[in-house]
């Protein structure tokens, strides 16, 4: 259809048909499987101490970003409670508040429903689990994605570390 001509009909027939029943779970699940050379590159330079102070950002701040943000989070371990990420995730949905309507209209034309416009405060449980059932949790992910084990304590060591 893309190639035709059709591509704003392509992309509304993948958005009706696809993610709107994978819901948003679905999306960040998807983009874990299908993602890893980006992610890897994030979290390659997320280990360079010259990458530091950075700043991790997007229009929303609740998909691509946040789930790099909770990748982040869940890395730290027990530093980090599960209800402060969790928190911090949804907190995401109430600065969203502004633009509810435009973003409607967005995601309307797409042929996705409102919930695309949240940030369900199951999306980080479920994330969690998927993490620990396919890939035994974060640090599994990120070794499968070529980020090992001495990357992941730096990564640890310059996120806590104030003075980075």
């Amino acid at each position: 259809m893309a190639a035709t001509g059709y591509k704003n009909d392509a992309i509304k027939l993948v958005a009706e048909q696809v993610m709107q029943p994978r819901g948003l779970t679905g999306l960040a699940q998807d983009t874990l499987d299908a993602s890893k050379s980006e992610l890897r590159t994030i979290f390659e330079l997320l280990a360079l101490q010259e990458t530091y102070p950075i700043l991790v950002h997007c229009t929303q701040g609740k998909d691509r970003t946040g789930l790099v943000i909770l990748l982040m989070m869940l890395l730290v371990g027990e530093q980090v409670s599960r209800a402060a990420i969790i928190d911090d995730y949804t907190r995401s949905e109430l600065e969203l508040v502004p633009e509810f309507e435009e973003r409607m209209r967005e995601i309307s034309a797409l042929g996705l429903g409102e919930d695309y416009t949240r940030c369900p405060p199951g999306f980080v449980d479920d994330l969690i689990d998927y993490l620990d059932s396919h890939y035994g949790g974060v640090s599994g992910y990120l070794a499968g994605i070529g980020i090992n084990g001495i990357m992941q304590e730096k990564i640890r060591e310059r996120i806590m570390n104030s003075s980075c």
